[in-house]
């Protein structure tokens, strides 16, 4: 499992690379209360660090080991440890006719198991942050094998 150590390094990327917007948050004490629906999927050891909320059924959130992904109630988790690949997901954004990149919301994440997934996140600078992390992850994970 990744360090929790690396938590910082992660929200530094965030906030040099991206930042936050309307629906993607720094997850800290004074907002914390608000996304208390999500913490019932996090493990013991576990740190939120960054969410994109669009309801309690659609929503993303990284963590100090994983990524949690509910989709329309559907929910997925990625060890940051398996993430092997991170890209555009360029076809699905041409399927919603999205040609601007600074209009880009959806990321593909290949895990070691070999499956894709792909995520919804906000676009503009908060899309740009937590794609720059999770290239640095994928970076790390390939270095290291």
């Amino acid at each position: 499992m990744i360090n929790e150590n690396k938590a910082p390094i992660y929200l530094s990327i965030f906030k040099r690379k991206g930042d936050e917007g309307l629906k993607t948050k720094i997850i800290n004490d004074s907002n914390k209360e608000r996304y208390n629906i999500v913490w019932n999927t996090l493990l013991k050891e576990e740190k939120p660090l960054i969410i994109y909320f669009e309801n309690n059924e659609n929503w993303f959130l990284l963590t100090s080991t994983r990524i949690i992904i509910n989709d329309n109630s559907l929910i997925d988790y990625i060890g940051l440890n398996d993430i092997i690949e991170v890209s555009l997901a360029l076809e699905e954004e041409l399927k919603s006719n999205i040609l601007n990149k600074t209009q880009f919301s959806k990321l593909k994440i290949k895990q070691k198991n070999k499956n894709y997934i792909i995520c919804n996140l906000e676009s503009g600078l908060p899309f740009e942050g937590i794609y720059q992390i999770l290239h640095f992850i994928k970076n790390k994970n390939i270095s290291i094998s």
